[in-house]
């Protein structure tokens, strides 16, 4: 029986050479997800963090995805091995870890994500990942599940930009996604998150990750951002269906309101 994988197994490599356009689906909907995918967006990041879902629904989300051939990655609640392992044996093309401060939280996402012996990720064969057991080669299964997923943790503190170096010596993560929204919060601009220190510390971080041989990301809210932000050198984009749901959704009632 022919070995089958969910995308093509070295999708995350463009991430090296080309800017890639994501989107966040916080709505706990399969349908959603897909008409999202739909657009024509390079990857699709579901965000288990901030929206509602519970697990069967996760997967549902991540198989609409993949089933309009869109690479689904999980952002997991937090940096814990249970969400981490779950998302990836229901064939997640990849998970993006919140709050990541320390080299040694680092090398935890990587622990969970990454089969023995590099790491300490469960083995089972049964699991969506795994075809539901119809991979007959057991052991290209793993090579191939470890070298195709993506890694991708968050620096949105000052604790993490203060570590930065640190982290980005940890073998295994792919992606450092620079959290523009917690990092403004956490560096006290709630009401001001493009203050110049914010901006600065954004660019900063940006250009040190591409510097050291590593993906950049962030999240982006514009057009002119995402320009902005791939001129740093991030290739990892992340923007979010909601806000231009409420934008259009509002300027339409303006309008129509005015007649």
């Amino acid at each position: 029986m022919e070995q089958k994988t969910m995308i093509e197994p070295h999708w995350k490599q463009r991430l090296y050479h080309e800017p890639l356009h994501g989107c966040f689906v916080t709505f706990s909907s399969p349908a959603l997800c897909e008409f999202t995918a739909r657009m024509g967006f390079d990857f699709i990041l579901i965000d288990n963090e901030h929206g509602a879902m519970n697990q069967e629904t996760l997967e549902d989300m991540v198989r609409a995805s993949q089933c309009v051939e869109v690479p689904a990655i999980v952002r997991v609640p937090i940096n814990r091995h249970e969400y981490i392992r779950r998302a990836l044996d229901f064939g997640a093309n990849g998970v993006q870890v919140p709050l990541v401060n320390t080299a040694r939280q680092a090398r935890e996402a990587v622990s969970a994500s990454h089969f023995p012996p590099r790491g300490e990720r469960g083995v089972a064969f049964l699991t969506r990942a795994a075809n539901y057991g119809m991979c007959p080669d057991k052991a290209r299964y793993i090579e191939d599940a470890d070298a195709s997923k993506l890694v991708a943790v968050h620096i949105e503190t000052p604790e993490a930009v203060a570590n930065l170096d640190a982290i980005l010596d940890v073998e295994g993560i792919d992606v450092l996604f620079i959290g523009p929204g917690d990092l403004a919060v956490s560096m006290g601009y709630a009401n001001s998150p493009n203050h110049p220190d914010v901006m600065e510390t954004m660019e900063n971080c940006i250009r040190r990750i591409s510097q050291a041989g590593k993906i950049a990301g962030t999240y982006v809210g514009d057009a002119d951002r995402a320009a902005m932000a791939i001129d740093w050198g991030a290739t990892y984009l992340v923007t979010a269906i909601t806000p231009y749901m409420v934008q259009a959704g509002t300027q339409y009632l303006i309008n129509a309101r005015k007649r």
